[in-house]
């Protein structure tokens, strides 16, 4: 209670708001009239325009929107001898809905209509007050408005006036707030009658509605600065034009969320038609199955946002000829497809301006987030490749087909990715951060960025992914210009195989990949095939399925046959004659496709410790051992030539 009478006196006394406070309108009483809302655009830009219109009125075309409430949203403000004095720039969600409108007029004051300290006129006879001094009557523009209204299913005067940002601040948008008005008086209808003199309708008006209760309607400023008050994207994009390519499960997120977070001008292309099986972790409902992803999507993106003008591009990347305007005239382009071919298309397009390019894509289970962002006339494909490549054979690596595939449908298996819907949406919200952050991208600069978070077990927690491949060892040829590194998982691999067999040899083969700016990587030391000749003194490599395993490895991950590796029991980890020769057969067998043969020996001191050397053959029947570098960032300054 003693609070309640604290406010009763501050606001008494007008002490309620101090200044620069952010503005408020006062409450208008709206509980006397229908449940209709009028929706309005109005800006800093606007408000220049309507300077010249104080005291004014005229007409305006409110169009019905199709929301669970009666709404209207304002389309062409005319005034009173029908010129056009403003149009609202909407976007297509509020243009494409122009057919089922009804016709609404307009009053413009020049204070708002507030009673000192927060009361609002209640009668006509109080709003009166306000026009004094105005060119308008109130009741003399009853009368003129009449016949525009009086046939519309819901008459309303939108009473506008300017208002600030803060409290005591200088005004800067127009505010409207709309009035209902359930019929207008008859001349017919007066006592004592009147003469003819083309007045009657006001005079009317004058008599018989001083008294009438005003019936103020629910009102709201939709324009875009207003809506994105609440968080928007860097102002730089807002007003870009902008295309994503790929409406799958994150472009679709990534587009949702540019277009909540500010953005007007959108283009979606996509080929690809909405399937009930997508709905998993797809922003599109059970509505839109059967239709194309990139039409639907920017159906739903306009219906978000009344300010957003999305298009679509209902083929695949890049349309066949021309390119359509809103790609040439692009300058943020998102791709969502994790597609070699959509970035080799990329690559091959050079924009007559500076691009911001963005291309993101989700890893094994969504556990890593790859995003590359660069600023130039076409996109850098080379680099590009260059940062994600060692990424690419990482997760090709960690993939297991049990585990990581899902069949898409009984009776037709495909490997679906096991992906949350929830990642996605931490991805696709962590793209539009990333984005912004490109604004600072200098031109033909790029950055990339690998996140990663935990297992589907853990609560989510995002970092910066430490590169792959960074804790192996370096192997230098002393004549060839050739280097070679191994990562530790791949000789954690080989000891753990050492120990399960001793006391008899083992072994088995190496498979990686060549580097063009590295050393060729080894990235897989596997176990012997189960036809091997495994005893204390000798070891012989078995074939069983290893062609077969070659081939799904070249296939599917992209890593070749390198070379073989094999375990001295409790000797030092020295080449054999009969080692030279089997590698000496391997090198000259174009079966293998491998002239210069890796060979990793393992070894054993006297205190079970292991040791390792590795050797370079060549079909020429020399070999080379190969010199070991303790740091992975040595090998930057080797030249590394001829491919193993």
């Amino acid at each position: 209670m003693d609070r309640a009478l604290r406010w009763l006196s501050n606001a008494a006394k007008g002490e309620l708001r101090e200044s620069d406070e952010p503005f408020e309108i006062p409450a208008f009483d709206t509980n006397s009239a229908s449940a209709t809302t009028i929706a309005f655009n109005e800006t800093q830009e606007s408000f220049s325009d309507w300077r010249t219109e104080y005291g004014q009125w005229g007409t305006v075309n409110l169009r019905s929107l199709p929301t669970a409430e009666e709404t209207y949203a304002t389309g062409t403000f005319k005034n009173s001898d029908d010129e056009v004095v403003y149009q609202p720039q909407w976007g297509e969600y509020i243009d494409s809905n122009p057919d089922d409108s009804v016709s609404g007029a307009w009053a413009l004051l020049e204070e708002m209509p507030i009673e000192p300290p927060w009361e609002a006129p209640e009668t006509w006879e109080q709003l009166d007050v306000f026009f004094e001094g105005t060119e308008t009557d109130p009741y003399e523009l009853r009368a003129n408005i009449k016949p525009v209204l009086d046939d519309e299913p819901v008459k309303v005067l939108l009473i506008g006036f300017p208002i600030p940002a803060t409290v005591d601040g200088d005004p800067e948008i127009i505010y409207w707030q709309p009035i209902e008005i359930k019929e207008f008086k008859d001349p017919n209808d007066l006592s004592g009658g009147f003469r003819d003199t083309g007045k009657g309708p006001e005079i009317a008006e004058r008599r018989e509605a001083g008294e009438e209760q005003i019936r103020w309607l629910d009102s709201d400023n939709w324009s875009h600065e207003q809506l994105t008050r609440r968080g928007h994207m860097t102002e730089w994009f807002l007003d870009r034009n902008i295309v994503l390519i790929g409406a799958g499960a994150l472009g679709s997120m990534v587009a949702e969320n540019l277009v909540r977070a500010g953005c007007q001008q959108l283009t979606i292309v996509d080929n690809d038609t909405y399937e009930i099986g997508n709905m998993a972790r797809h922003t599109l409902t059970i509505d839109e199955v059967g239709r194309n992803k990139a039409t639907a999507i920017a159906d739903r993106l306009e219906s978000i946002a009344p300010y957003a003008q999305v298009l679509d591009v209902d083929s695949a990347f890049p349309p066949s000829g021309e390119l359509p305007e809103p790609i040439r005239e692009a300058e943020v382009v998102i791709d969502c497809t994790a597609s070699r071919g959509v970035r080799r298309a990329l690559d091959a397009i050079r924009w007559n301006h500076p691009v911001v390019f963005c291309s993101a894509a989700m890893g094994r289970r969504a556990n890593r987030l790859f995003c590359f962002r660069a600023y130039s006339h076409t996109f850098p494909y080379s680099d590009y490749n260059e940062a994600f490549d060692p990424w690419r054979l990482q997760e090709q690596i960690e993939w297991d087909e049990d585990e990581d595939a899902i069949p898409e449908r009984v009776g037709c298996w495909h490997p679906a990715s096991v992906i949350r819907t929830d990642r996605v949406m931490t991805w696709a919200g962590t793209v539009t951060r990333l984005l912004d952050q490109a604004t600072a991208l200098s031109l033909r600069e790029n950055h990339f960025t690998v996140l990663e978070t935990g297992s589907d077990g853990e609560l989510p927690t995002i970092s910066q992914a430490t590169p792959p491949f960074q804790d192996g060892t370096i192997w230098r040829a002393p004549e060839s210009p050739i280097t070679v590194q191994i990562p530790a998982t791949c000789l954690e691999a080989m000891y753990d195989r050492c120990r399960k067999e001793h006391p008899c040899e083992t072994g088995g083969i190496l498979a990686g990949t060549d580097r063009l700016d590295g050393p060729a990587l080894v990235v897989n030391a596997r176990d012997p095939p189960r036809d091997s000749i495994q005893e204390p003194t000798r070891f012989l490599r078995g074939t069983d399925k290893v062609e077969e395993w070659l081939k799904d490895a070249r296939e599917s991950i992209g890593i070749d046959y390198l070379g073989e590796w094999h375990y001295h029991p409790g000797a030092s980890p020295d080449i054999s004659r009969d080692d030279r020769t089997a590698m000496n057969e391997i090198a000259n067998d174009d079966g293998y496709d491998c002239p210069h043969p890796l060979l990793f020996i393992v070894g054993q001191d006297e205190e079970d410790q292991f040791s390792i050397n590795a050797y370079l053959f060549h079909d020429s029947k020399e070999y080379e051992q190969l010199e070991r570098i303790d740091s992975p960032d040595a090998a930057s300054t080797l030249n590394v030539g001829d491919d193993i």
